[in-house]
């Protein structure tokens, strides 16, 4: 795989590429968002860590010019608002829903023969809007949430705890999943 995008510089979207760029899944990581110059402080940290790091994967990053993005094998879309405290599913649907069509329809024009991974959430309803809203066949959109989900579920049992802070958390996790 030579290329991925990353589409939103948020917490998903920086961590994903970072660690796609420290292994070294592609030879050159985009990360694109809205907000100017967010995608490329992180990218150029990540750019000044690679040599600790030792990767030399290329890294860009870029505000809303999605011609930086063009023949991608791989588009990660992480965009969209987190859902705050009292709001619905349905109003974060409303609102990411018109998100996720705008950075389709971007994803489609430079990187039509992209496998698209929707982490962006309400998940599953975003994955059925970019498979609907690409024209793809199903086997390039995929979405990520139910892995995500399950990691976290399953963090607390997995790991020692190394504080006290942790301790606490892992016991009410814990506590909370049986």
């Amino acid at each position: 795989m030579s290329k991925v995008t990353v589409v939103g510089a948020g917490a998903v979207g920086a961590t994903c590429a970072n660690v796609m760029a420290c292994r070294e899944v592609a030879s050159e990581v985009v990360l694109i968002d809205i907000k100017e110059g967010l995608s490329e402080g992180k990218m150029l940290d990540m750019y000044q860590c690679s040599t600790l790091m030792d990767f030399d994967t290329k890294l860009v990053g870029v505000t809303n010019d999605y011609k930086q993005t063009a023949n991608s094998d791989v588009v990660v879309i992480t965009s969209g608002i987190p859902r705050k405290p009292g709001m619905t599913r349905e109003e974060l649907i409303g609102t990411n829903a018109n998100i996720m069509k705008g950075v389709i329809e971007n994803v489609v024009k430079y990187s039509p023969r992209a496998i698209i991974i929707v982490v962006a959430n309400p998940m599953d309803t975003l994955t059925y809007l970019a498979l609907k809203a690409s024209g793809l066949p199903k086997n390039r959109i995929i979405g990520m949430g139910g892995a995500r989900d399950e990691s976290s579920a399953t963090w607390p049992r997995l790991r020692a705890p190394t504080s006290t802070t942790s301790t606490a958390w892992s016991s009410a996790a814990t506590a909370t999943r049986r």
